[in-house]
């Protein structure tokens, strides 16, 4: 697997800290400070100026954070460690830091007290900006979690079976990627079946799955931090006309929005195609719902594939492609894709059919 350079991470955000003419930036959440220092440990902030990078955390992980900041120095606090970091910064002569917007207000009010700051500004636009183009170690962890999404629906259409429960389908899909490799699962787990399908983000609950419904599954691992998202519909026996027909309209919006997607476009763009094939089949007031976003060490990173981001889509970044149609008091469809911008267009990481599934209904065998 390609090597993180940390070095160069950091030095982008130097280069955001001279735009802003701002002396250092302080990282305080879990993701921004594993992108910059690869630290782990949940409790600990980051300073990086122009020339130094701190790391102050507790006694819990100081050898920790030795061995995975290599290229900080590391600061023990005793106190805590919004009273350290304000120590350290005024002890520096730190009068013109930027933050994040996530910060606690309480935790400024205290920065803002004990220090000598007289200014503060907020570094998450800079900071989305770096993250927002994924470097190849970043995309390969992407890759490696939605290989096991793809390993997982291929498993789990030949275990669904009408009477099991939604939470029964969610947790043999959990334990298939974690036995297969996956560090973690994503937390919004969506298993959604029959009419409760038509809910975008209906996690799994103990409803039985029948016969004649959808299934809808929307399924990620996380491999060292990194999400990957994935979505597939399929209907346990024979589909009705209608489900056949809402299946081809939102499998037509994803094909379309794949021909179109690459660098220059605009995420609006992109949310347009296939926006237009759902609008041009009857469907537009049934799905509300943005075509994907970008991810990474969040589920949800900018860009996102709605109507009012016109953010250029470049080389590096990750896009979910999900169109979906979702009727209520009948259900619903969604099928995602996860590619890759690239130079001459993009590299779609999903392998898994988009083909619908029909899920045989198998005998049961009586003794």
């Amino acid at each position: 697997m390609t090597k993180i350079n940390i070095n160069d991470r950091v030095s982008k955000l130097r280069n955001s800290l001279e735009d802003l003419q701002l002396d250092a930036a302080v990282i305080l959440s879990v993701e921004n400070r594993i992108y910059f220092s690869q630290f782990t440990g949940s409790s600990g902030a980051l300073i990086i100026t122009k020339d130094e990078t701190y790391l102050l955390t507790d006694y819990r992980y100081s050898e920790q954070a030795t061995k995975q900041a290599k290229e900080y120095e590391v600061i023990r606090h005793t106190g805590t460690l919004i009273d350290s970091l304000g120590k350290h910064l005024k002890a520096k002569n730190i009068n013109r830091i930027g933050i994040e917007g996530s910060m606690a207000f309480s935790h400024f009010r205290d920065l803002e007290k004990n220090t000598s700051i007289g200014t503060f500004d907020i570094l998450d636009q800079a900071i989305m900006s770096i993250r927002k183009i994924k470097d190849e170690y970043e995309i390969s962890c992407i890759h490696k979690g939605i290989t096991l999404c793809d390993m997982a629906f291929n498993h789990i259409i030949n275990y669904i079976q009408p009477g099991m429960s939604e939470k029964e389908i969610g947790l043999e899909l959990e334990y298939f990627m974690k036995k297969n490799g996956a560090d973690q699962i994503k937390s919004n787990h969506i298993i959604a079946s029959g009419e409760r399908s038509s809910l975008p983000h209906g996690v799994a609950s103990s409803r039985i799955v029948n016969e004649g419904e959808f299934v809808k599954m929307d399924i990620g691992a996380i491999i060292e931090g990194y999400y990957s998202d994935f979505t597939r519909t399929v209907v346990i026996g024979e589909p009705t006309v209608q489900q056949r027909e809402i299946y081809q309209v939102v499998f037509d919006a994803l094909e379309a929005s794949l021909r179109q997607i690459g660098p220059g476009k605009t995420a609006a763009e992109i949310d347009e195609v296939g926006r237009s094939v759902i609008r041009n089949a009857g469907y537009n007031e049934y799905s509300g719902n943005s075509l994907g976003h970008s991810l990474g060490l969040n589920i949800h990173e900018s860009p996102f594939l709605r109507v009012n981001d016109h953010t250029p889509l470049e080389p590096g970044m990750v896009i979910t492609v999900e169109p979906g149609i979702y009727i209520p008091g009948w259900g619903g469809v969604r099928i995602e894709d996860l590619v890759v911008i690239r130079e001459n267009g993009h590299n779609n990481l999903t392998t898994a059919t988009k083909e619908l599934q029909i899920i045989p209904i198998r005998s049961q065998i009586i003794n």
